[in-house]
């Protein structure tokens, strides 16, 4: 019936279909509708970068790498298409040099549609990589200036901006006093448990190691606990569950986290302000170290660090050994009751 309707009836039920379908996540169904839209208003570049979006939301990138080349070629200065290109060049093939070339056009001038956080945060991350160093931190004062990121060194994207921000928390300062200190007390029977998983393992998935070996075991996921992994850390589970903010952080992890001598871990953050991240030393910390944002510090074993990853840190084993430690996520503590229930997890 499409050709019959007027153009405000079509877009009035477009919109309404295209509600429904990202409601359900559903977002490949979206494309006969962008396709429709496309027919009806050809000049009209946003419903092509609208079809992009939901082929990437629908983890597709082969067909939004196809969209986008239409797009492209019929708007080769359109800047949210630009900004998507950089993103799947520098997501999917890793080639960075040509991503922060489009990132930078589309955002040139800190205007246009283009100035999201995630578009800033992702032409950072490029220079990063690219040992950009200077360059990327131009990047992260200009998202700050722009309100993207809490700070330059805090470019987390999932915040509640209220909260009080240290890249170090001394442990007394926050109501974890008693959680941190039950892991030391423990730390022994935690390092056992540590060790006698080692067959469940699995590398990191995020590329954040420069180089060397890195892998974890994760207990709990978005504050539930993995199936049959506590079974296999008792001790652990019963320090952590004993601390509602940790088993049931939405926001965070419980995990080990193993390191090879040599590893380095690049400088990144954490995708969210509203965890503190506790770190307790395990084994073959000498010569460990962490920095978080200007601040380093080395791990010592059966002792707990606590810091905020929404920060850039960096870490470095130039020791002997594999380094263990075990990681717990808790919630920030100005976070409300109502906010710890209601915020989305991640």
């Amino acid at each position: 019936m499409n050709e019959r309707l007027s153009d405000k009836k079509l877009l009035e039920i477009t919109a309404r279909t295209i509600n429904r379908i990202q409601f359900r996540g559903n977002y490949l169904s979206a494309e006969p509708v962008y396709r429709l839209l496309i027919r009806r208003f050809p000049n009209d570049v946003s419903y092509r970068n609208n079809l992009t979006v939901s082929f990437l939301m629908a983890n597709r990138v082969d067909l939004a790498e196809e969209a986008l080349k239409e797009t492209l070629k019929l708007w080769p200065n359109d800047r949210v298409a630009l900004a998507h290109l950089g993103f799947v060049l520098k997501t999917q093939h890793n080639r960075l040099e040509e991503a922060v070339e489009a990132f930078q056009k589309a955002l040139d001038g800190d205007t246009g549609p283009a100035t999201e956080p995630r578009f800033y945060y992702h032409l950072g991350d490029s220079l990063l990589l690219l040992g950009r160093f200077k360059d990327a931190h131009e990047v992260h004062k200009r998202g700050a200036a722009q309100g993207h990121f809490l700070s330059p060194a805090q470019r987390s994207l999932y915040n509640v901006n209220r909260l009080k921000s240290h890249p170090w928390w001394n442990v007394e300062d926050t109501p974890y006093m008693r959680l941190a200190r039950a892991l030391e007390k423990s730390w022994k029977e935690i390092l056992k448990e540590g060790e006698a998983a080692r067959a469940l393992y699995e590398k990191e998935k995020e590329g954040l190691k420069e180089r060397g070996e890195w892998s974890q075991l994760d207990l709990f996921i978005r504050g539930r606990e993995i199936p049959d992994r506590c079974k296999r850390a008792p001790v652990t589970c019963f320090i952590v569950k004993s601390e509602p903010a940790a088993a049931g952080c939405r926001r965070g992890q419980v995990k080990f986290s193993s390191m090879a001598a040599g590893t380095h871990v690049r400088p990144h953050v954490g995708p969210t302000n509203c965890r503190l991240r506790m770190h307790l030393g395990l084994t073959n910390t000498k010569d460990t170290y962490i920095r978080v944002d200007q601040e380093t510090r080395q791990w010592q074993t059966g002792k707990v660090l606590i810091f905020d990853d929404s920060f850039e840190h960096e870490v470095w084993h130039n020791g002997t050994g594999t380094r263990l430690v075990l990681i717990v996520d808790v919630w920030h503590p100005d976070l409300t009751p109502a906010e710890r229930r209601q915020l989305p997890a991640i």
